[in-house]
């Protein structure tokens, strides 16, 4: 018989066939379509110094030789091994063995190969099968092997990609290599459902399903004992085979013997438990025993003990429930002491260690969460809580929603996450489940997770009292020995880690730092050039802003006012970079007048930028300006209670704010004297400023908005080392500032923020952040103060100004008419024009008086922020007005009494008005 008739016979018509070349160092695999082209590339192959095997399998690809690519099988096969430490001498008792095999099962005389050192046979059939049809009666073929003690390799007998040696090619493992070549003469066909009765039937195969990366984890806690298998064993819930084959040493099969040995290898005490299951076996040596279990790859699972040594696994009470004898000796093992230090991955720069777990949780070597309990017989027992790391780390006190938790959880692939979690969630099913499942955690018994965290509550209770949430970054209290920032909280000795409060939950993680202090450092050196004074004002007011804690003022404010498009955003992200990302902790124009302030109650001392206020009313303005300074938000209720809600402690901060324009001429639009809006919120026009290429801006923002968050930790470290030396030259430098531009006790809130500021940069540089030329800077900050003083000084309005503003702005409500004195008694006189909406004062045209009720006098200037006392008496001695009783309705048809009014002479003489025109 020739190569092509056999492979014919043995192959599917249909699909990619393969050939594979093999020399001991590397491995070749070629996919044709056509039988004659595997005999062509296996002659070639042989010729080269290769083993040539085919692939009893067709495939629907070309590209793999996996189960899954399977197209057809067209046979059915067994590989005997032979030689002297085989399972059979010589071919000729293996080829008997055969024989008596096919006879005690009727099956049809199979075709043989001699692979050289073995014997392959084969059971072609009439048509191809697909590989599911296929696959169960190649099972029961291989366990009717084990059963009628044919030892045929098992690897081979169900693999349907198994490959096989080419016939009339040669093996060339011997020297010289021998021949591989076909003994039998004729072919017998048959039917894949004649051949399935000739076996006794069979049973559907189930798939196993691919362990996912769950239990791959899990597995990898898993501690296997031989040890425990036999105590097991000795009290009847064991397992039968292993108490069979250690009771028959001496009488059972070589497969048996391998599959006890598959179980011992895999155990920590299997080394000397392999020798105990083989020392009475007539085959046995120690190094023998080493040599057969260095071989094994895999544990025998319980089918597999089942086809070598029938009628024992299924009496066994763990049959179909468990795969193999290996997990009856299995037990978690429990992580050390030492093992559990680790670093946290929570974007900060604290270490923390994973703690023992309260009784009777324990946590896996490999992470996890267990429990260990006895079982029915008690025996312990090790159950898989939740397959990741979670734990409880601290409690928490808060004032507004009571006692809480902080949990931590170790994501494989995001790393570290923590997070709080009230009590009263701890308790609620619903509630727990909702905040578990809002963290990641993803498991369908919940409950035992919600006693597991029970049992931390009450493990912390008695070891250690409840920490505060701090629900505001910066200084903890006045002693500044600890400073917060995002999830961390630094002091002298070190950093802590920092939970999330409910205040601070939406803001914490975006002072994560991202990218290098390097790189951060790259990118404001950009600003380290002539003409980027104010540049590094706005950066200087970022690192100031911690120190406005050792000074009397809750918030120095400056606005950067200036055509759009020139920088001034970008600016601001690079103050903010110190400490965070620039994009979330700047202030958008969109954001809400309540949610402002609530993130300058959060901040609490780290810097507060406000972007784009140049679409808010002057009102809504001059509100902000007043808040900002007052270091406070608006007390409110709690929603739903009857209760206030809670405030934190005044912030005291440095605030930047930008705007197309002046904000205090906007403001000026509503009040006619906004000088004390002037007061607080320095205005600094801002210059389009260039870098020298659009290559350079590029790279700037690049770097900026990619390098954040680490400048802010080192800064505060080195505040610490010195806080009584940082606020000596807080002082010092805010009376140089003082001295140098003039400013007084009025002018206290500009003279904070400047003051903060040039000591930021001071101190930054000399923690090695910035290399600004401070001399420069200090110029430029005077200047500075001084435009916004003369700007001040000329803001104040004269009593003749404020009522000729007055009148204008009233003038359809006043009476224009001519005095009455000199007609008799009461004449009619016709009025130059008449109110139309109501009547707040009467002008007599011919005598220039002009007589005022105060009630709307009075509301206007309240309106204007005019003081109206003062106004009142600047109208006494400037203007020499008077109070009298006067109908303000003489002279015309209306007869009403006499009412109390201002009365004021305008009647300025020339000199006095040429004087004051001269002076405009």
């Amino acid at each position: 018989m020739e190569t092509k008739e056999f492979l014919d016979s043995i192959l599917s018509p249909e699909g990619q066939y393969c050939v594979v070349g093999h020399s001991g160092k590397k491995i070749v695999h070629k996919f044709y379509g056509s039988v004659d082209q595997i005999v062509t590339t296996a002659k070639d192959m042989d010729n080269n110094g290769l083993n040539a095997f085919y692939a009893l399998a067709s495939f629907k690809e070309g590209t793999t030789r996996k189960v899954d690519n399977i197209k057809h099988l067209k046979s059915f096969f067994l590989d005997l091994d032979c030689g002297l430490t085989k399972d059979y001498p010589n071919k000729g008792e293996a080829v008997d063995a055969l024989r008596r095999f096919c006879k005690k099962l009727s099956l049809p005389k199979p075709v043989m190969v001699s692979s050289g050192r073995g014997v392959h046979c084969y059971w072609p059939l009439a048509t191809e099968v697909d590989y599911k049809d296929w696959l169960p009666v190649a099972e029961k073929l291989k366990k009717l092997c084990a059963v009628h003690n044919l030892l045929a390799d098992p690897a081979v007998t169900a693999d349907g990609a198994r490959i096989l040696r080419v016939p009339e090619t040669h093996n060339h493992k011997s020297d010289p290599p021998l021949d591989v070549s076909i003994i039998s003469k004729g072919i017998n066909f048959v039917s894949i459902e004649e051949f399935t009765d000739l076996l006794g039937g069979v049973s559907p195969i189930v798939e196993d399903i691919e362990p996912s990366a769950v239990s791959n984890k899990h597995y990898e806690n898993m501690e296997n004992s031989f040890k425990r298998i036999l105590e097991r064993t000795s009290k009847g819930n064991g397992c039968g085979q292993i108490k069979y084959l250690i009771k028959n040493q001496a009488d059972i099969s070589e497969p048996l013997w391998r599959g006890g040995l598959s179980i011992t290898k895999f155990c920590v005490d299997g080394e000397k438990a392999s020798q105990f299951i083989s020392k009475h076996h007539p085959d046995y040596s120690e190094q023998k025993t080493k040599d057969k279990v260095e071989g094994i790859k895999y544990p025998y699972w319980c089918t597999t003990f089942d086809e070598h040594n029938p009628d024992i696994c299924t009496e066994c009470p763990f049959w179909g429930k468990i795969k193999s004898p290996l997990v009856l000796g299995s037990r978690v093992k429990e992580a050390e002491e030492s093992e559990e230090d680790i670093e946290r991955d929570l974007g900060t720069n604290t270490q923390d260690s994973i703690p023992t777990y309260p009784s009777p949780y324990f946590r896996g070597k490999n992470g996890g969460v267990y429990v260990r309990y006895s079982n029915a017989d008690g025996d312990p027992e090790d159950k898989l809580i939740y397959h990741n790391d979670l734990y409880v780390v601290s409690r928490l006190k808060d004032p507004e929603t009571g006692e809480g938790i902080v949990m931590r959880l170790h994501l494989p692939r995001d790393g570290v996450r923590e997070f709080t979690v009230p009590l009263t969630a701890v308790t609620s099913k619903e509630e727990f489940r909702k905040h578990m499942s809002m963290q990641g955690v993803a498991v369908t018994k919940m409950d035992q997770i919600m006693t597991y965290t029970t049992a931390w509550v009450n493990e912390l209770q008695l070891r250690k009292e409840a920490d505060i949430a701090h629900k505001q970054y910066g200084w903890v209290d006045s002693k500044c020995e600890a400073f917060i920032v995002g999830r961390e909280e630094i002091t002298k000795e070190g950093v802590k880690s920092n939970p999330p409060s409910t205040h601070t939950l939406s803001t914490i993680d975006n002072f994560q730092p991202k990218g290098t202090l390097e790189n951060w450092k790259k990118a404001l050196d950009f600003y380290n050039r002539d003409g980027f004074e104010l540049h590094q004002l706005v950066v200087g007011a970022s690192f100031g802003s911690p120190l406005v804690a050792f000074t009397t003022v809750h918030c120095g404010c400056a606005n950067l006012n200036g055509d759009t498009g020139i920088g001034k955003t970008a600016v601001q992200h690079a103050g903010l970079s110190v400490w965070g990302s620039p994009k979330d902790l700047l202030i958008e124009e969109d954001d809400t007048a309540a949610s402002r302030m609530n993130r300058g109650e959060v901040y609490h001392n780290l810097p507060f930028f406000l972007d784009e206020l140049t679409n808010k009313d002057p009102k809504e303005l001059s509100d902000l300006a007043y808040r900002l300074t007052g270091g406070r938000q608006r007390n409110r209720m709690m929603g739903g209670s009857n209760q206030e809600r809670y405030r934190g402690d005044p912030w005291q901060l440095l605030a930047v704010t930008s705007a197309n324009g002046n904000l205090i001429e906007k403001i000026g639009l509503l009040k006619t004297m906004p000088k004390a809006e002037a007061q607080r919120i320095l205005e600094c026009k801002t210059k389009r400023m260039k870098f020298e290429t659009k290559e350079e801006t590029d790279e700037f923002n690049m770097l900026m908005l990619n390098n954040y968050g680490h400048a802010g930790r080192i800064y505060i470290k080195s505040i610490m080392n010195d806080i009584e030396g940082v606020k000596k030259l807080l002082k010092e430098v805010q009376l140089k500032i003082d001295t140098t531009a003039g400013l007084t006790a009025q002018n206290r809130f500009w003279s904070a923020f400047m003051a903060c500021s040039m000591t930021g940069i001071l101190l930054a540089k000399k923690a090695g952040l910035v290399n600004y030329d401070t001399k420069k800077l200090f110029k430029f900050m005077v200047e500075t103060l001084r435009k916004n003083l003369h700007a001040s000084n000329d803001m104040g309005a004269s009593v003749e100004e404020l009522l000729n503003d007055y009148i204008h702005e009233h003038y359809s409500m006043v009476l224009w008419i001519k005095s009455t004195d000199d007609s008799r008694g009461d004449s009619l006189v016709v009025p130059e024009a008449l109110p139309k909406i109501k009547l707040v004062a009467r002008y007599e045209t011919d005598l220039k008086k002009v007589y005022l009720l105060p009630k709307p006098l009075k509301k206007w200037c309240g309106m204007h922020q005019v003081d109206y006392a003062s106004f009142l008496q600047d109208l006494k001695e400037k203007m020499n007005s008077t109070t009298g009783l006067v109908r303000l309705s003489k002279g015309t048809h209306l007869n009403l009494p006499p009412t109390r009014v201002i009365i004021v002479d305008c009647n300025l003489d020339k000199n006095n008005e040429t004087e004051r025109t001269e002076d405009l």
